[in-house]
């Protein structure tokens, strides 16, 4: 399943582990992809640790690129 650039929405899944409630979120284009993406999990690797988080707000020319990419479909 396939969803297009900037149709997504943040969807919330809780889970019981170690005595405790957890909650997980997933950015999906709807509940039964986020369901979907949730299954997948089972299949995810270890990478690392996350240090940070940095936000990048994207430019003129990043916008610019991005629209000619989607109007060519690559």
């Amino acid at each position: 399943m396939t969803s297009s650039e900037g149709n997504f929405q943040r969807y919330l899944f809780e889970y019981k582990f170690d005595n405790a409630e957890w909650a997980i979120e997933i950015v999906a284009a709807d509940p039964a992809e986020a369901r979907e993406r949730l299954k997948a999990i089972s299949w995810a690797q270890y990478k690392g640790e996350i240090f940070a988080k940095i936000p990048v707000t994207p430019g003129p020319l990043t916008r610019a690129l991005s629209r000619i990419r989607s109007a060519l479909s690559i």
